[in-house]
């Protein structure tokens, strides 16, 4: 199965390798970016390997990428990868997403 890279998953990882490319260097940049890629081609080829985030969307899950989490879903013919958050921004964005749902 195939993988597509969604504009907000793209601009997410462009925002990863910035952050490392300051803060250390582009080797640590460019392999951290390389070790959560490495991971969408496991997601197209087993879509069924991460934990279901329904409280997200409907068929959204999510799979660990050493810190980060990738959150995807999985069609018929190809798994969409939907956004890359860090662990710290990913409790901010799960928060923010049930506080959308709960607001009439």
């Amino acid at each position: 199965m195939r993988y597509r890279v969604t504009k907000d998953a793209e601009r997410e990882l462009d925002e990863i390798f910035v952050y490392w490319a300051r803060r250390a260097s582009l080797e640590i940049a460019g392999r951290l970016i390389d070790n959560i890629t490495d991971r969408f081609w496991l997601l197209g080829a087993h879509p069924k390997s991460g934990k279901p985030c329904d409280d997200l969307g409907a068929g959204v899950k999510c799979f660990p990428a050493g810190k980060y989490i990738i959150y995807y879903r999985a069609g018929r013919d190809r798994t969409d990868i939907l956004h890359i958050f860090h662990g710290a921004r990913d409790q901010a964005f799960r928060r923010a997403k049930k506080s959308a749902k709960d607001k009439p």
